[in-house]
């Protein structure tokens, strides 16, 4: 337990830096339970640890909100006076996390942006790095790397390999705007590191950042601590990669290590450093070094700091500039060896002093242990670094140029001068500031007191107003003894209102009887462009009154009274039926060869099946709109509208928005009785290797047939192949379906007994409960 105003030991953390303090949050630490989430859980991890250099204490302080659940391995970085946590283990099991959460360092309040969530494209993961950076005004943040659960959608551009231990780990990339709250994966140019974690990352400036060790996996699952640099260069859509490897004939360079810290130093000399401490090594012992790396020069310098600052693991450093020549590493917690044994008092938080000679090299100056942050010794000798950083500064940028005859002592005796006026200008301010504020603290009391006296003139207002509304409502029970005998008047013109509208009703419903449908011929324009070609006719791009429409010119119907009347009745039906998963019907002509004109789609499900394999998250989206289209046309009143072609050539798709980026529409279905009515005898409607058994007799064509096909169409989706074309070797190929949910339904579905089959009703409520 620590004692008041100092750490207690963790580790698994992240310190973070948000101007003179640092914010250290949760980590691995003694009491906090390994659970997905509870009160103590939440107690503990409510409260944040704060430091300040002037004074050299902790303070616990409270949080409002509710905090991130991963409270181990998680990413984080500092905007301005925003923290912001992503990722990390909860503690329990292998229960990983892909949220943002936003703390605010001035309110201490926490906000989640992203909830964790499996389904997202971003892997769920812990133990990377994160990083910040701002892009025409807007602030970004980039995730890199980790391990965790197995990812939802494997990305292209990156790598994922399975663990041992089941774990997944990964190069991922997960970009996120701040401003629009949207995901992004970037590009990547250059050698990358392959699947990694347990890395640190450092941010240059905003474009650049510092890469280094980590544990790496290869393609053969093999994982290897490393010890090689990368130096990253971060727009908003690429990350280009820089690789350097230790020359061979370099001796001083870093043994490969995981579980390190490490922190940025840039004083303003263009020189920035990166500086790192401890680790395991490849054979997972506790590494006891720490190393300065000249990012310019591409050299290392070991540093001899004391064991007790760099013997330590899963630890966290933060630079504090005291000057141009002097700056402050402040070790915070780390555990000691492979049980996870944690830093202990005096040692959990260790400042390490960094000075440069005459020669502009780094030298190791004083360290001290948490007893010695608490005397006046540092309070001392942090005033002393403070007017010693600003007496270097005088001498670093008010140096006279070669031959200026300038008294350096005269000059500074004016500067200090002039600071003093300053100082007194102040303070003037000051006291004017305060009058004001007194005097508006007056005004503020005379306005209470006004506001007051008219909160009493209120309160005799609403008196009056109240004997006013009893006045009212004794004449709005009169107004309404009126309304009623009205409403007598009303019932019976409702009646005669009823009866003219049946009478509308019966003359529209006459009119759907017309060939409402008919387009004129010449007012479609055919275009070049041929969507798709099939046995009765050909569909081609075409212009109606200004609008593409998809234009299906039939090859040749018989011309007699029948197929003429066939024709008319399904087209009469097509033009009433009305859904968002059925392609919109428009018209079609009836002189000659007939032009049936429908909506435009963007593609069909048969040719994105032949570019990609779709999603689990996609089938599910593309499978639920097609049994929704389906549904409404076997529910069509007087009687079912049966499809008779369900295939994947008439499943058309829309870009949209929503999570499987597509929006399904069937297609064709008030045309599968005309196909029967160009031939003469028994015909197999739609296509062969979708059709059920009793697809050959008339007499037991139901909505059941349709419930088969779309089965068939189900299985080519999930399967990525096209369906064998015996109903025998159909049932066979289901069986290789590995989605159990999916292979379920579709093996109902493809049932030679159509009674047995499932409706698309229940179709419809199997695919709402099925799990990805």
């Amino acid at each position: 337990m620590a004692s008041k105003n100092q750490l207690n030991g963790r580790a698994a953390h992240r310190t973070v830096s948000v101007g003179d303090s640092l914010y250290v949050w949760a980590g691995n630490q003694d009491g906090l339970p390994g659970v997905h989430d509870s009160e103590e859980k939440r107690r503990i991890t409510s409260n944040i640890q704060h430091f300040t250099p002037s004074t050299g204490q902790w303070i616990t302080r409270g949080t409002t909100g509710t905090p991130p659940l991963g409270v181990r391995g998680y990413y984080c970085t500092a905007i301005n006076d925003q923290l912001y946590y992503f990722g990390g283990l909860c503690g329990h099991d292998k229960c990983y996390h892909n949220s943002i959460t936003q703390l605010d360092t001035v309110s201490l309040q926490w906000r989640e942006l992203e909830p964790t969530d499996a389904t997202r494209r971003v892997m769920r993961r812990c133990a990377g790095g994160m990083i910040s950076f701002e892009h025409d005004g807007v602030h970004h943040l980039l995730m890199i790397g980790g391990f965790g659960s197995k990812p939802a959608i494997q990305l292209r551009h990156y790598k994922y390999i399975e663990l041992p231990n089941g774990n997944w780990r990964t190069n991922e990339h997960s970009m996120y705007n701040l401003s629009s709250r949207k995901w992004n994966n970037p590009s990547i140019i250059g050698q990358c590191m392959p699947p990694a974690s347990h890395f640190i990352i450092e941010k240059i400036n905003n474009t650049r950042a510092i890469l280094f060790g980590g544990v790496e996996t290869d393609d053969d699952a093999k994982s290897t601590a490393m010890n090689n640099i990368y130096i990253l260069e971060i727009s908003i859509s690429t990350v280009s990669w820089q690789c350097i490897k230790k020359p061979e004939a370099i001796y001083q360079w870093p043994v490969g290590r995981w579980g390190h810290a490490g922190a940025i130093i840039i004083t303003g000399s263009g020189c920035p450093m990166l500086v790192i401490s401890g680790g395991w090594d490849k054979n997972e012992e506790t590494l006891d070094d720490c190393w300065i790396f000249n990012i310019t020069q591409h050299s290392w310098i070991k540093l001899a700091v004391p064991h007790s600052v760099s013997e330590r693991w899963s630890h966290s450093l933060s630079v504090f500039i005291m000057s141009l020549h002097c700056v402050w590493i402040i070790t915070t917690g780390g555990a000691i060896d492979k049980r996870l044994t944690l830093v202990t008092n005096p040692n959990i938080v260790m400042i390490t002093e960094l000075v440069t000679n005459s020669k502009g090299e780094w030298k190791v100056g004083d360290t001290l242990d948490t007893n010695g942050m608490n005397n006046e010794e540092y309070k001392k000798k942090y005033q002393q670094q403070l007017q010693a950083g600003r007496r270097i500064w005088l001498e670093e940028y008010q140096k006279p140029r070669k031959g200026d005859t300038v008294d350096i002592k005269q000059t500074v005796q004016a500067l200090m001068k002039s600071l003093e006026e300053k100082e007194k200008e102040k303070e003037k301010e000051a006291q004017v500031y305060h009058q004001k504020l007194m005097q508006k603290e007056r005004e503020e009391a005379e306005k209470e007191q006004e506001i007051s006296r008219y909160r009493h003139q209120l309160q005799e207002k609403d008196r009056e107003h109240q004997v006013v509304l009893q006045e009212k409502d004794r004449e709005l029970q009169e107004k309404e003894e009126t309304l009623q005998q009205k409403d007598i008047v009303i019932l019976e013109k409702d009646r005669e209102l009823r009866q003219s509208q049946e009478a509308v009703r019966r003359y529209q419903q006459q009119a759907l009887t017309d060939d409402h449908w008919v387009i004129n011929k010449d007012e479609v324009t055919l275009t070049k462009e041929e969507l798709g070609r099939g046995s009765y006719a050909v569909v081609t791009v075409g212009i109606f009154r200004g609008l593409r429409v998809a234009v299906k010119s039939l090859h040749a119907i018989i011309i007699s009274n029948y197929n003429q009347g066939l024709f008319s009745r399904e087209m009469s039906i097509a033009s009433r039926v009305r859904h968002p998963n059925l392609v919109q019907f428009i018209g079609a002509t009836k002189v000659g060869n007939p032009l049936i004109l429908t909506e435009l789609m963007s593609t069909s499900l048969y040719k994105k099946l032949q570019e990609t394999e779709l999603s689990n998250e996609q089938i599910l989206s593309i499978a639920q709109d097609v049994a929704l289209g389906l549904n409404y046309l076997h529910l069509f009143k007087p009687q079912p509208i049966i499809h008779r072609d369900v295939s994947s050539p008439n499943v058309l798709l829309k870009p949209c928005t929503g999570p499987a980026g597509y929006e399904a529409k069937v297609a064709d279905y008030g045309t599968a009785k005309l196909q029967q009515g160009t031939s003469t005898g028994t015909v197999m409607p739609g296509n062969v290797a979708y059709a059920a058994p009793e697809a050959r007799d008339p007499d037991q064509h139901s909505p059941a047939m349709d419930v088969y096909s779309y089965s068939v169409l189900l299985m080519e989706m999930t399967l990525y192949s096209p369906p064998e074309m015996t109903t025998a070797e159909r049932e066979v190929q289901s069986g290789s379906v590995s989605w159990s949910d999916m292979k379920s339904l579709i093996q109902r579905g493809l049932n030679a007994n159509p009674r047995a089959r499932p409706t698309m009703a229940q179709v419809i409520e199997s695919l709402k409960r099925m799990k990805i």
